[in-house]
């Protein structure tokens, strides 16, 4: 019972830091007005970390194959946001390096806590 508890909750967790970088998605829309680069770029490091997450599930076996796995989709969440970013008109820079780490960051964290949810034991 405690460790259905607990799954659930690390569930509930992933979602939720899945989920910031579309309320940072609508800050931006809400304050501008119209911009909605933020979703776009949310949503393709999204799909980057799901892809990543996809792949490698089948191949954890030890505690550092989880952390290698979502060291790997932080950075390909990240460049896939770079990548859409810059294809939406976003001039590269520093600023579109932070957004789109900070996004494949809270995709990272959440990717962990629902690979822990969903294996919680090695």
């Amino acid at each position: 019972m405690k460790r259905d508890l607990h799954s659930r909750r690390l569930f509930v967790l992933s979602i939720f830091f899945a989920a910031l970088p579309f309320a940072f998605g609508l800050v931006r829309a809400v304050r501008t007005g119209y911009d909605l680069r933020y979703f776009w770029v949310a949503l393709a490091s999204l799909i980057g970390a799901i892809a990543t997450i996809s792949i490698g599930r089948a191949h954890i076996r030890t505690p550092i194959a989880v952390v290698t796995l979502v060291a790997g989709v932080f950075v390909i969440a990240t460049l896939v946001a770079v990548l859409a970013a810059t294809l939406i008109g976003t001039i590269f820079g520093m600023g579109i390096i932070a957004v789109a780490s900070a996004f494949a960051f809270c995709f990272a964290v959440g990717g962990l806590l629902h690979l822990l949810a969903r294996r919680p034991t090695f």
